[in-house]
Protein backbone atom coordinates (compact mmCIF):
# COMPACT_ATOMS: atom_id res chain seq x y z
CA UNK A 1 0.00 0.00 0.00
CA UNK A 2 1.64 3.21 -1.20
CA UNK A 3 1.04 6.60 -2.81
CA UNK A 4 1.42 6.65 -6.64
CA UNK A 5 3.71 9.37 -7.89
CA UNK A 6 1.04 10.35 -10.39
CA UNK A 7 -1.33 11.14 -7.50
CA UNK A 8 1.34 13.26 -5.82
CA UNK A 9 1.96 15.22 -9.03
CA UNK A 10 -1.76 15.90 -9.20
CA UNK A 11 -1.49 17.97 -6.03
CA UNK A 12 -1.11 21.28 -7.85
CA UNK A 13 -0.48 23.22 -4.63
CA UNK A 14 2.87 21.44 -4.31
CA UNK A 15 4.05 22.62 -7.73
CA UNK A 16 6.08 19.47 -8.45
CA UNK A 17 7.51 18.96 -11.93
CA UNK A 18 8.78 15.74 -13.56
CA UNK A 19 12.30 15.97 -14.98
CA UNK A 20 13.10 12.31 -15.67
CA UNK A 21 11.53 8.82 -16.00
CA UNK A 22 8.04 10.10 -16.68
CA UNK A 23 7.05 6.58 -17.73
CA UNK A 24 7.58 5.39 -14.14
CA UNK A 25 4.98 7.61 -12.48
CA UNK A 26 2.89 4.58 -11.45
CA UNK A 27 5.52 3.80 -8.82
CA UNK A 28 4.21 3.85 -5.26
CA UNK A 29 5.84 5.84 -2.48
CA UNK A 30 5.86 4.17 0.92
CA UNK A 31 7.53 7.04 2.77
CA UNK A 32 8.82 10.56 2.16
CA UNK A 33 12.07 11.55 3.80
CA UNK A 34 14.57 14.40 3.44
CA UNK A 35 18.26 13.44 3.66
CA UNK A 36 21.23 15.76 3.02
CA UNK A 37 23.98 13.13 3.14
CA UNK A 38 26.56 12.58 0.46
CA UNK A 39 25.79 8.83 0.61
CA UNK A 40 22.39 8.12 2.24
CA UNK A 41 22.16 4.48 1.09
CA UNK A 42 22.77 3.08 4.59
CA UNK A 43 19.58 4.82 5.80
CA UNK A 44 17.37 3.67 2.92
CA UNK A 45 15.03 0.65 3.09
CA UNK A 46 13.37 1.04 -0.33
CA UNK A 47 10.19 2.68 -1.58
CA UNK A 48 11.06 6.17 -0.30
CA UNK A 49 10.56 9.52 -1.95
CA UNK A 50 13.97 10.91 -1.06
CA UNK A 51 14.03 14.71 -0.76
CA UNK A 52 17.26 16.71 -0.99
CA UNK A 53 18.46 20.23 -1.78
CA UNK A 54 21.80 18.79 -2.97
CA UNK A 55 23.62 20.43 -0.04
CA UNK A 56 26.23 17.63 0.09
CA UNK A 57 26.02 16.72 -3.59
CA UNK A 58 29.53 16.52 -5.12
CA UNK A 59 30.38 19.13 -7.75
CA UNK A 60 31.82 16.63 -10.24
CA UNK A 61 29.35 15.29 -12.82
CA UNK A 62 30.65 11.73 -12.45
CA UNK A 63 30.12 11.79 -8.69
CA UNK A 64 26.62 13.20 -9.20
CA UNK A 65 25.80 10.36 -11.57
CA UNK A 66 27.15 7.84 -9.04
CA UNK A 67 24.93 9.40 -6.34
CA UNK A 68 21.79 8.81 -8.46
CA UNK A 69 22.85 5.30 -9.46
CA UNK A 70 23.30 4.29 -5.81
CA UNK A 71 19.83 5.60 -4.96
CA UNK A 72 18.26 3.67 -7.82
CA UNK A 73 20.08 0.48 -6.81
CA UNK A 74 18.89 0.91 -3.19
CA UNK A 75 15.25 0.85 -4.32
CA UNK A 76 14.32 4.50 -3.87
CA UNK A 77 10.90 5.13 -5.44
CA UNK A 78 11.72 8.64 -6.59
CA UNK A 79 14.10 11.54 -6.00
CA UNK A 80 12.72 14.97 -5.14
CA UNK A 81 15.28 17.75 -5.74
CA UNK A 82 14.59 21.11 -4.11
CA UNK A 83 15.85 24.08 -6.17
CA UNK A 84 16.56 27.64 -5.14
CA UNK A 85 18.87 26.93 -2.19
CA UNK A 86 22.05 24.95 -2.89
CA UNK A 87 21.26 24.75 -6.61
CA UNK A 88 19.26 27.12 -8.80
CA UNK A 89 18.40 24.17 -11.03
CA UNK A 90 18.77 20.43 -10.88
CA UNK A 91 22.25 19.52 -12.22
CA UNK A 92 22.20 18.09 -15.75
CA UNK A 93 24.20 15.01 -14.66
CA UNK A 94 21.54 14.21 -12.08
CA UNK A 95 18.77 14.52 -14.67
CA UNK A 96 20.51 12.32 -17.25
CA UNK A 97 21.46 9.67 -14.66
CA UNK A 98 17.90 9.54 -13.37
CA UNK A 99 16.58 9.05 -16.90
CA UNK A 100 19.08 6.30 -17.63
CA UNK A 101 18.41 4.40 -14.40
CA UNK A 102 14.63 4.85 -14.62
CA UNK A 103 14.51 6.73 -11.32
CA UNK A 104 11.68 9.31 -11.39
CA UNK A 105 13.09 12.77 -10.68
CA UNK A 106 10.82 15.52 -9.35
CA UNK A 107 11.74 19.17 -9.11
CA UNK A 108 10.50 20.75 -5.85
CA UNK A 109 10.15 24.57 -6.20
CA UNK A 110 11.56 26.86 -3.52
CA UNK A 111 8.15 27.95 -2.14
CA UNK A 112 7.24 24.30 -1.41
CA UNK A 113 8.72 23.08 1.89
CA UNK A 114 9.75 19.45 2.08
CA UNK A 115 7.43 19.12 5.09
CA UNK A 116 4.45 19.85 2.82
CA UNK A 117 5.44 17.00 0.49
CA UNK A 118 5.99 14.62 3.41
CA UNK A 119 2.66 15.62 4.97
CA UNK A 120 0.82 14.99 1.70
CA UNK A 121 2.31 11.50 1.42
CA UNK A 122 1.60 10.61 5.04
CA UNK A 123 -1.97 11.92 4.87
CA UNK A 124 -2.65 9.84 1.77
CA UNK A 125 -1.19 6.71 3.39
CA UNK A 126 -3.42 7.27 6.42
CA UNK A 127 -6.46 7.60 4.12
CA UNK A 128 -5.57 4.35 2.42
CA UNK A 129 -5.19 2.57 5.74
CA UNK A 130 -8.58 3.87 6.84
CA UNK A 131 -10.10 2.77 3.55
CA UNK A 132 -8.61 -0.67 4.18
CA UNK A 133 -10.17 -0.84 7.63
CA UNK A 134 -13.55 0.21 6.19
CA UNK A 135 -13.20 -2.40 3.47
CA UNK A 136 -12.36 -5.09 6.03
CA UNK A 137 -15.29 -4.04 8.24
CA UNK A 138 -17.63 -4.61 5.30
CA UNK A 139 -16.12 -7.96 4.39
CA UNK A 140 -16.01 -9.42 7.92
CA UNK A 141 -19.83 -9.60 8.35
CA UNK A 142 -20.06 -11.42 5.00
CA UNK A 143 -17.47 -13.91 6.21
CA UNK A 144 -19.38 -14.39 9.47
CA UNK A 145 -22.63 -15.06 7.57
CA UNK A 146 -20.75 -17.49 5.36
CA UNK A 147 -19.55 -19.36 8.45
CA UNK A 148 -23.09 -19.61 9.81
CA UNK A 149 -24.56 -20.96 6.58
CA UNK A 150 -21.74 -22.86 4.91
CA UNK A 151 -19.05 -23.68 7.45
CA UNK A 152 -15.32 -23.72 6.74
CA UNK A 153 -15.66 -24.10 2.95
CA UNK A 154 -17.85 -20.99 2.73
CA UNK A 155 -15.41 -18.97 4.85
CA UNK A 156 -12.50 -20.05 2.64
CA UNK A 157 -14.45 -19.06 -0.48
CA UNK A 158 -15.41 -15.64 0.92
CA UNK A 159 -11.83 -14.91 1.99
CA UNK A 160 -10.46 -15.89 -1.43
CA UNK A 161 -13.02 -13.81 -3.35
CA UNK A 162 -12.67 -10.77 -1.08
CA UNK A 163 -8.87 -10.68 -1.28
CA UNK A 164 -8.49 -11.94 -4.85
CA UNK A 165 -6.22 -14.74 -3.68
CA UNK A 166 -6.16 -18.54 -3.44
CA UNK A 167 -7.01 -19.89 0.01
CA UNK A 168 -6.64 -23.39 1.42
CA UNK A 169 -7.54 -24.95 4.78
CA UNK A 170 -5.04 -27.72 5.64
CA UNK A 171 -5.32 -30.25 8.46
CA UNK A 172 -2.45 -31.51 10.66
CA UNK A 173 -1.24 -33.88 7.95
CA UNK A 174 -1.18 -31.16 5.29
CA UNK A 175 -4.29 -32.53 3.57
CA UNK A 176 -6.58 -29.96 1.94
CA UNK A 177 -9.93 -29.79 3.72
CA UNK A 178 -11.29 -26.76 1.84
CA UNK A 179 -10.01 -24.64 -1.02
CA UNK A 180 -10.98 -21.79 -3.32
CA UNK A 181 -10.69 -21.63 -6.25
CA UNK A 182 -11.58 -25.31 -6.50
CA UNK A 183 -8.46 -27.35 -6.97
CA UNK A 184 -6.16 -24.58 -5.77
CA UNK A 185 -2.72 -26.04 -5.17
CA UNK A 186 -0.93 -25.68 -1.86
CA UNK A 187 2.35 -23.75 -1.85
CA UNK A 188 5.45 -25.65 -2.92
CA UNK A 189 6.85 -27.99 -0.23
CA UNK A 190 9.95 -25.84 0.18
CA UNK A 191 7.78 -22.77 0.88
CA UNK A 192 5.69 -24.62 3.47
CA UNK A 193 8.85 -26.04 5.01
CA UNK A 194 10.15 -22.51 5.45
CA UNK A 195 6.94 -21.65 7.30
CA UNK A 196 7.03 -24.57 9.74
CA UNK A 197 7.37 -22.10 12.63
CA UNK A 198 3.62 -21.60 12.27
CA UNK A 199 3.27 -24.83 14.26
CA UNK A 200 4.63 -22.95 17.26
CA UNK A 201 3.60 -19.37 16.49
CA UNK A 202 0.26 -17.80 15.60
CA UNK A 203 1.15 -16.91 12.03
CA UNK A 204 3.94 -16.93 9.46
CA UNK A 205 4.45 -14.95 6.28
CA UNK A 206 6.71 -15.39 3.25
CA UNK A 207 6.90 -12.57 0.73
CA UNK A 208 8.92 -12.40 -2.45
CA UNK A 209 9.02 -10.02 -5.37
CA UNK A 210 5.43 -9.78 -6.55
CA UNK A 211 4.26 -12.78 -4.51
CA UNK A 212 3.24 -13.70 -1.00
CA UNK A 213 2.16 -16.62 1.19
CA UNK A 214 0.56 -16.18 4.61
CA UNK A 215 -0.19 -19.01 7.03
CA UNK A 216 -2.39 -18.69 10.11
CA UNK A 217 -3.00 -21.36 12.73
CA UNK A 218 -6.63 -22.39 13.19
CA UNK A 219 -6.77 -22.82 16.93
CA UNK A 220 -8.77 -22.22 20.10
CA UNK A 221 -6.55 -22.09 23.17
CA UNK A 222 -4.17 -25.06 23.11
CA UNK A 223 -6.28 -27.01 20.60
CA UNK A 224 -4.97 -26.60 17.01
CA UNK A 225 -7.26 -27.71 14.17
CA UNK A 226 -5.03 -26.96 11.20
CA UNK A 227 -3.70 -24.07 9.11
CA UNK A 228 -5.27 -21.50 6.82
CA UNK A 229 -3.02 -20.65 3.86
CA UNK A 230 -3.40 -17.57 1.63
CA UNK A 231 -1.45 -17.56 -1.65
CA UNK A 232 -1.21 -14.57 -3.97
CA UNK A 233 0.88 -13.28 -6.87
CA UNK A 234 1.22 -9.86 -5.26
CA UNK A 235 2.58 -8.46 -2.04
CA UNK A 236 0.36 -8.96 0.98
CA UNK A 237 -1.49 -6.00 2.48
CA UNK A 238 -2.57 -5.26 6.06
CA UNK A 239 -6.17 -5.95 4.96
CA UNK A 240 -5.12 -9.42 3.77
CA UNK A 241 -3.65 -10.18 7.19
CA UNK A 242 -6.66 -8.78 9.02
CA UNK A 243 -9.13 -10.84 7.01
CA UNK A 244 -6.96 -13.96 7.23
CA UNK A 245 -6.94 -13.71 11.03
CA UNK A 246 -10.73 -13.22 11.10
CA UNK A 247 -11.26 -16.19 8.79
CA UNK A 248 -8.99 -18.40 10.93
CA UNK A 249 -11.05 -17.51 14.01
CA UNK A 250 -14.32 -18.38 12.23
CA UNK A 251 -12.98 -21.71 10.95
CA UNK A 252 -11.68 -22.53 14.44
CA UNK A 253 -15.07 -21.81 16.00
CA UNK A 254 -16.75 -23.95 13.36
CA UNK A 255 -14.36 -26.82 14.17
CA UNK A 256 -14.98 -26.35 17.89
CA UNK A 257 -18.77 -26.79 17.73
CA UNK A 258 -18.86 -30.60 17.97
CA UNK A 259 -15.91 -30.60 20.35
CA UNK A 260 -17.63 -28.17 22.72
CA UNK A 261 -20.73 -30.35 22.73
CA UNK A 262 -18.54 -33.37 23.37
CA UNK A 263 -16.70 -31.59 26.20
CA UNK A 264 -19.99 -30.68 27.86
CA UNK A 265 -21.23 -34.27 27.54
CA UNK A 266 -17.92 -35.50 28.97
CA UNK A 267 -18.35 -33.16 31.94
CA UNK A 268 -21.80 -34.62 32.68
CA UNK A 269 -20.49 -38.16 32.19
CA UNK A 270 -17.55 -37.45 34.52
CA UNK A 271 -19.93 -36.35 37.29
CA UNK A 272 -22.02 -39.47 36.79
CA UNK A 273 -18.90 -41.67 36.76
CA UNK A 274 -17.68 -40.27 40.07
CA UNK A 275 -21.05 -41.12 41.60
CA UNK A 276 -20.84 -44.62 40.08
CA UNK A 277 -17.39 -45.17 41.61
CA UNK A 278 -18.64 -43.99 44.99
CA UNK A 279 -21.56 -46.43 44.87
CA UNK A 280 -24.18 -43.67 44.99
CA UNK A 281 -25.98 -44.59 41.74
CA UNK A 282 -28.51 -47.43 41.62
CA UNK A 283 -28.02 -50.03 38.89
CA UNK A 284 -31.24 -49.19 36.96
CA UNK A 285 -30.34 -45.49 36.83
CA UNK A 286 -26.78 -46.32 35.79
CA UNK A 287 -28.04 -48.62 33.04
CA UNK A 288 -30.33 -45.91 31.71
CA UNK A 289 -27.61 -43.24 31.63
CA UNK A 290 -24.98 -45.47 30.02
CA UNK A 291 -27.39 -46.82 27.42
CA UNK A 292 -28.58 -43.33 26.50
CA UNK A 293 -24.95 -42.24 26.10
CA UNK A 294 -24.27 -45.15 23.74
CA UNK A 295 -22.00 -47.06 26.12
CA UNK A 296 -22.18 -50.91 25.73
CA UNK A 297 -23.13 -52.53 29.05
CA UNK A 298 -24.34 -56.01 28.02
CA UNK A 299 -21.30 -57.74 29.60
CA UNK A 300 -20.90 -55.43 32.56
CA UNK A 301 -18.21 -52.80 32.90
CA UNK A 302 -14.55 -52.56 33.81
CA UNK A 303 -12.55 -49.71 35.27
CA UNK A 304 -9.23 -48.82 33.66
CA UNK A 305 -6.69 -46.83 35.73
CA UNK A 306 -3.77 -45.08 34.00
CA UNK A 307 -0.80 -43.63 35.87
CA UNK A 308 1.93 -41.46 34.36
CA UNK A 309 2.04 -37.95 32.98
CA UNK A 310 -0.71 -35.45 33.77
CA UNK A 311 -3.99 -37.23 34.63
CA UNK A 312 -6.01 -34.32 33.20
CA UNK A 313 -4.07 -34.40 29.96
CA UNK A 314 -4.56 -38.16 29.76
CA UNK A 315 -8.32 -37.67 30.21
CA UNK A 316 -8.39 -35.04 27.44
CA UNK A 317 -6.56 -37.41 25.12
CA UNK A 318 -8.90 -40.24 26.14
CA UNK A 319 -11.91 -38.12 25.16
CA UNK A 320 -10.46 -37.59 21.69
CA UNK A 321 -9.41 -41.23 21.33
CA UNK A 322 -12.74 -42.68 22.37
CA UNK A 323 -14.72 -40.04 20.47
CA UNK A 324 -13.01 -41.04 17.22
CA UNK A 325 -14.23 -44.60 17.88
CA UNK A 326 -17.81 -43.66 18.67
CA UNK A 327 -17.51 -44.22 22.42
CA UNK A 328 -18.40 -41.65 25.08
CA UNK A 329 -15.87 -40.73 27.77
CA UNK A 330 -16.62 -41.63 31.37
CA UNK A 331 -13.51 -40.53 33.22
CA UNK A 332 -12.19 -38.86 36.37
CA UNK A 333 -9.03 -38.59 38.47
CA UNK A 334 -8.41 -40.79 41.52
CA UNK A 335 -5.17 -41.22 43.46
CA UNK A 336 -3.14 -39.41 40.79
CA UNK A 337 -4.53 -41.73 38.12
CA UNK A 338 -6.75 -41.09 35.11
CA UNK A 339 -9.64 -43.53 35.63
CA UNK A 340 -11.88 -44.61 32.73
CA UNK A 341 -14.92 -46.82 32.28
CA UNK A 342 -14.54 -49.44 29.53
CA UNK A 343 -16.91 -52.16 28.29
CA UNK A 344 -16.72 -55.30 30.39
CA UNK A 345 -16.76 -57.79 27.54
CA UNK A 346 -13.84 -56.28 25.62
CA UNK A 347 -10.67 -56.52 27.66
CA UNK A 348 -8.57 -55.89 24.54
CA UNK A 349 -10.26 -52.48 24.23
CA UNK A 350 -8.25 -51.42 27.27
CA UNK A 351 -4.97 -52.26 25.53
CA UNK A 352 -5.95 -50.27 22.45
CA UNK A 353 -6.85 -47.34 24.69
CA UNK A 354 -3.46 -47.56 26.42
CA UNK A 355 -1.62 -47.70 23.08
CA UNK A 356 -3.61 -44.77 21.69
CA UNK A 357 -3.12 -42.58 24.75
CA UNK A 358 0.59 -43.35 24.94
CA UNK A 359 0.94 -42.18 21.35
CA UNK A 360 -1.16 -39.05 21.90
CA UNK A 361 0.39 -37.91 25.19
CA UNK A 362 3.92 -39.25 24.55
CA UNK A 363 3.96 -40.17 28.23
CA UNK A 364 5.12 -43.43 29.80
CA UNK A 365 1.77 -44.76 30.99
CA UNK A 366 1.03 -47.77 33.17
CA UNK A 367 -2.45 -49.29 33.16
CA UNK A 368 -4.47 -51.54 35.42
CA UNK A 369 -7.83 -53.09 34.52
CA UNK A 370 -10.48 -54.34 36.90
CA UNK A 371 -12.40 -57.55 36.39
CA UNK A 372 -15.92 -57.23 34.86
CA UNK A 373 -18.50 -55.92 37.35
CA UNK A 374 -22.18 -55.15 37.53
CA UNK A 375 -23.17 -51.49 37.51
CA UNK A 376 -23.70 -51.37 41.29
CA UNK A 377 -20.13 -52.53 42.03
CA UNK A 378 -18.27 -49.34 41.07
CA UNK A 379 -16.26 -49.08 44.33
CA UNK A 380 -14.97 -52.64 43.99
CA UNK A 381 -14.03 -52.11 40.35
CA UNK A 382 -12.13 -48.95 41.27
CA UNK A 383 -10.18 -50.74 44.02
CA UNK A 384 -9.21 -53.50 41.62
CA UNK A 385 -8.09 -51.09 38.89
CA UNK A 386 -5.95 -49.08 41.32
CA UNK A 387 -4.37 -52.26 42.67
CA UNK A 388 -3.66 -53.47 39.13
CA UNK A 389 -2.10 -50.18 37.99
CA UNK A 390 0.12 -50.13 41.07
CA UNK A 391 1.30 -53.61 40.14
CA UNK A 392 1.90 -52.49 36.56
CA UNK A 393 3.98 -49.59 37.79
CA UNK A 394 5.96 -51.70 40.22
CA UNK A 395 6.75 -54.19 37.45
CA UNK A 396 7.39 -51.53 34.80
CA UNK A 397 4.93 -53.41 32.61
CA UNK A 398 4.04 -51.66 29.31
CA UNK A 399 0.89 -53.78 28.84
CA UNK A 400 -2.40 -53.48 30.69
CA UNK A 401 -2.27 -55.49 33.92
CA UNK A 402 -5.63 -57.16 34.60
CA UNK A 403 -6.73 -57.60 38.18
CA UNK A 404 -7.56 -61.24 37.52
CA UNK A 405 -3.87 -61.89 36.87
CA UNK A 406 -2.74 -60.62 40.28
CA UNK A 407 -1.83 -63.23 42.83
CA UNK A 408 -3.78 -62.81 46.06
CA UNK A 409 -6.83 -61.09 44.58
CA UNK A 410 -8.92 -63.92 45.99
CA UNK A 411 -8.69 -62.24 49.40
CA UNK A 412 -10.86 -59.40 48.16
CA UNK A 413 -13.08 -61.67 46.12
CA UNK A 414 -14.15 -63.65 49.22
CA UNK A 415 -16.84 -61.81 51.22
CA UNK A 416 -15.57 -62.99 54.61
CA UNK A 417 -11.96 -61.93 54.14
CA UNK A 418 -13.02 -58.74 52.37
CA UNK A 419 -15.02 -57.72 55.44
CA UNK A 420 -12.02 -58.30 57.69
CA UNK A 421 -9.70 -56.38 55.39
CA UNK A 422 -12.13 -53.48 55.11
CA UNK A 423 -12.35 -53.32 58.91
CA UNK A 424 -8.56 -53.21 59.13
CA UNK A 425 -8.48 -50.56 56.42
CA UNK A 426 -10.95 -48.32 58.26
CA UNK A 427 -9.07 -48.72 61.52
CA UNK A 428 -5.58 -48.24 60.16
CA UNK A 429 -5.98 -45.87 57.22
CA UNK A 430 -8.85 -43.56 58.14
CA UNK A 431 -6.56 -41.28 60.22
CA UNK A 432 -4.16 -40.98 57.30
CA UNK A 433 -6.98 -40.18 54.86
CA UNK A 434 -8.33 -37.57 57.26
CA UNK A 435 -4.90 -35.98 57.58
CA UNK A 436 -4.56 -35.81 53.77
CA UNK A 437 -7.99 -34.23 53.48
CA UNK A 438 -7.28 -31.63 56.15
CA UNK A 439 -3.77 -30.70 55.00
CA UNK A 440 -3.83 -31.28 51.24
CA UNK A 441 -1.07 -33.88 51.49
CA UNK A 442 -0.64 -37.18 49.62
CA UNK A 443 0.45 -39.49 52.40
CA UNK A 444 -1.97 -42.30 51.53
CA UNK A 445 -0.84 -42.58 47.91
CA UNK A 446 2.80 -42.27 48.94
CA UNK A 447 2.39 -45.06 51.49
CA UNK A 448 0.87 -47.29 48.82
CA UNK A 449 3.81 -46.65 46.46
CA UNK A 450 6.35 -47.24 49.24
CA UNK A 451 4.82 -50.58 50.24
CA UNK A 452 4.19 -51.81 46.69
CA UNK A 453 7.85 -51.15 45.85
CA UNK A 454 8.97 -53.20 48.85
CA UNK A 455 10.28 -50.16 50.70
CA UNK A 456 12.76 -49.28 47.93
CA UNK A 457 13.12 -45.51 48.12
CA UNK A 458 14.43 -44.91 44.61
CA UNK A 459 11.80 -47.01 42.84
CA UNK A 460 8.92 -45.71 44.96
CA UNK A 461 9.89 -42.04 44.62
CA UNK A 462 10.38 -42.46 40.86
CA UNK A 463 6.89 -43.93 40.52
CA UNK A 464 5.47 -40.88 42.31
CA UNK A 465 7.62 -38.41 40.41
CA UNK A 466 9.14 -36.95 43.58
CA UNK A 467 12.61 -36.87 45.12
CA UNK A 468 13.45 -39.69 47.51
CA UNK A 469 13.98 -37.17 50.31
CA UNK A 470 10.42 -35.94 49.74
CA UNK A 471 9.16 -39.52 50.02
CA UNK A 472 11.20 -40.09 53.23
CA UNK A 473 9.64 -36.96 54.73
CA UNK A 474 6.17 -38.19 53.80
CA UNK A 475 6.78 -41.60 55.33
CA UNK A 476 8.03 -40.04 58.55
CA UNK A 477 4.84 -38.00 58.73
CA UNK A 478 2.72 -41.07 57.90
CA UNK A 479 4.35 -43.06 60.72
CA UNK A 480 3.65 -40.21 63.10
CA UNK A 481 -0.02 -40.03 62.09
CA UNK A 482 -0.52 -43.81 62.16
CA UNK A 483 1.51 -44.34 65.32
CA UNK A 484 3.38 -47.31 63.83
CA UNK A 485 6.88 -48.03 62.57
CA UNK A 486 7.37 -49.08 58.96
CA UNK A 487 10.54 -50.97 59.88
CA UNK A 488 8.37 -53.91 60.96
CA UNK A 489 7.57 -56.41 58.20
CA UNK A 490 4.32 -57.32 59.98
CA UNK A 491 3.21 -53.68 60.02
CA UNK A 492 4.03 -53.25 56.33
CA UNK A 493 2.14 -56.44 55.44
CA UNK A 494 -0.92 -55.37 57.43
CA UNK A 495 -0.92 -51.91 55.86
CA UNK A 496 -0.54 -53.33 52.35
CA UNK A 497 -3.52 -55.63 52.89
CA UNK A 498 -5.48 -52.70 54.31
CA UNK A 499 -4.63 -50.60 51.26
CA UNK A 500 -5.87 -53.35 48.95
CA UNK A 501 -9.29 -53.10 50.60
CA UNK A 502 -9.30 -49.36 51.23
CA UNK A 503 -12.16 -47.32 49.90
CA UNK A 504 -11.97 -43.60 50.50
CA UNK A 505 -15.64 -42.65 50.89
CA UNK A 506 -14.75 -38.96 50.69
CA UNK A 507 -13.46 -39.14 47.14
Amino acid sequence: MGVPLRWLLGRTELGLRVLAARERLDREVLWAHSIELADPVAWISGGELLLTTGLRLPAEAGAQRSYVERLAAAGVAALGFGVGLSHDAVPAAVVSAAQETGLPLLEVPLPTPFAAVTKAVMARLAEQQYDGVVQASRIQPRMTRAALHGGAQAVVRELAVSTGTAVLYLDHEGRTRAAHPAGAAAPAPDVLAALRTVDEAAAAVSCGPGAGVAVQQVRVGPRVHGRLVLVTDRELTPVDHLLLGHAASLVALEAEKPLRLRDEQNRVNSLFFRMLLDGSVAAPAALGHLSEAGFPVRDGVRVLALRGGSPRRVLDAAGEHLGERGLPLFGTVREECAVLLVPGGHAMTAQSVLDGLTARTRASLRAGLSSPHDLDAGPAALREALSAVSAAQARGCPEVVRFESLAGHVLLATPGTRTVLETIARTRLAPLAAYDSANGTELLGSLRAFLEHNGQWEAASASLGVHRHTLRSRMERAQSVLGVGLDSAHVRAELLLALSAWQDHGR
